[in-house]
């Protein structure tokens, strides 16, 4: 399965060239506390997108880094 990461004021890797999946199938992940749906920050600005291959959601969490804002959604 594809997902695409976006990163708010930390720097990932851009990739691209895919269509998100839309924000209700998002998972918020801020210093490693999970939330449906996507990111409401309002200072966070969006820094990185990064693609990324993986079985499943939870092999994507367990790569990001232990600090920072990031969503997740899958994409096709």
């Amino acid at each position: 399965m594809r997902f695409v990461v976006l990163a708010f004021d930390d720097a990932l890797l851009p990739a691209g060239g895919l269509t998100l999946g839309s924000v209700d199938t998002a998972t918020s992940v801020q210093d490693r506390t999970l939330r449906d749906g996507a990111f409401e920050g309002p200072t966070s600005a969006l820094t990185g997108i990064q693609v990324l291959d993986a079985p499943d959601l939870d092999v994507v969490l367990e790569s990001l880094p232990p600090t920072g804002t990031f969503e997740v959604r899958p994409a096709w």
